[in-house]
């Protein structure tokens, strides 16, 4: 614990000592909120045309964020280090490959979250507008946070593959748009009930329709930690070869 522990904060920082952390953190938040007011396209309405005082569509707007922040933000985790050839000193250390993963992991997994979290403030002004349900805004915020470690955990496995940080962003970029578009446009619109169940595995944003409803649901909860955990496994067997 006292490994991942250092190796945890040291990553952490590495994204608020460089100006990359705050632009992207800055550019989500400007087109996450700019979307909120005004809508994008038939999926999610506006809020003015919505007249809902909720966070909902905030959060649902989060799968399609997913899709360019978590690539930004995981591109250099092991691509820059095999790059650099940095990889090469961390595997000299007397750290676990293991622990090497699940730092770097939580790190990740941290800075998205608080862009998650830096919504928070705009909860509370629309909560000022009308009656809010927290514990369904508080449901919704633990459902996204579930929603980025699986988004991040995809992103890691996809740098481990490759020494260049663009092609990294392009293999989580994809990976993550397949998914986004399997919910959106095939389990949700175009195939029957019954087949959600089975295509659903393959669909991260799927299993947060439960919790943008104020729903928990524990199939749901194992199913983000259990793929959590997959990807994990795969990113440590990766590291192994390196």
């Amino acid at each position: 614990m006292k490994n991942i522990k250092f190796l945890y904060k040291k990553e952490l920082l590495s994204y608020f000592n460089t100006p990359s952390g705050y632009i992207f953190m800055s550019i989500t938040l400007f087109f996450n909120f700019l979307f909120f007011f005004l809508g994008i396209f038939d999926l999610i309405p506006g809020f003015w045309d919505a007249q809902l005082a909720s966070i909902e569509s905030y959060m649902n707007l989060l799968p399609f964020t997913f899709i360019f922040l978590v690539p930004a933000v995981t591109m250099r985790v092991w691509a820059e280090e095999r790059k650099m050839g940095t990889i090469e000193i961390l595997k000299t250390l007397p750290y676990t490959d293991f622990e090497l993963v699940i730092s770097k992991f939580l790190a990740s997994w941290t800075f998205v979250s608080l862009v998650i979290i830096a919504a928070f403030p705009l909860t509370i002004s629309i909560s000022l507008l009308g009656i809010t349900d927290w514990g369904k805004t508080f449901t919704i915020y633990f459902g996204s946070i579930l929603m980025a470690g699986a988004y991040v955990s995809i992103g890691m496995v996809a740098s481990a593959l490759t020494r260049e940080q663009i092609v990294a962003f392009v293999l989580t970029f994809f990976i993550s748009l397949f998914m986004f578009l399997s919910n959106y446009y095939l389990l949700t619109q175009h195939l029957p009930p019954d087949w959600n169940f089975f295509l659903g595995i393959f669909s991260i944003s799927y299993h947060f329709s439960s919790f943008s409803k104020g729903m928990i649901l524990i199939s749901d909860v194992i199913y983000y930690l259990s793929f959590i955990a997959l990807m994990l496994y795969i990113n440590t067997e990766i590291v192994k070869r390196f």
